[in-house]
This record gives C-alpha cells, structure tokens and sequence, in this order.
C-alpha cells in the first residue's frame, strides 16, 4: 500500500495533469484550478492509493474531466 508521501505526490500529479489540459482549438486551459481541486478532493487518499498502481495520474485526470 502506498505511504502518505506517495500519495500526496500521486494527487499533486493528477493536479498538474488537469490543468495541463488545453482546449486543441485556442490552448487555453480546459480547467480552473479552483475547479479541479475540487474534482480531485472527491476522492479520499485510500481510493487514490487502490489506484496507484494501475492509473497515470493522466488516467485519473482524464476521468475526473470526463463530463466536462
């Protein structure tokens, strides 16, 4: 199982792949900041740590923008 540390850096990548997303179109973020903190906070640290193993934080960041 992962420690505290591995998943703190695994939710900070998932950050980092949010709102490194661009519309194609115009290149500007497809998401705010405020924004994807929340999606990310409906995850609890043990559902990230069943994840880790099997999801990029790309993966991850892909699901949670999904309806977006």
């Amino acid at each position: 199982m992962a420690n505290i540390e591995e998943i703190k850096a695994y939710r900070d990548a998932i950050l980092q792949a949010m709102l490194n997303k661009r519309d194609p179109e115009d290149g500007f973020p497809l998401i705010l900041e405020k924004h994807a903190r929340q999606l990310l906070g409906e995850l609890t640290d043990e559902e990230l740590a069943d994840g880790i193993l099997f999801n990029t934080p790309e993966e991850v960041a892909d699901l949670l923008m999904e309806p977006l």
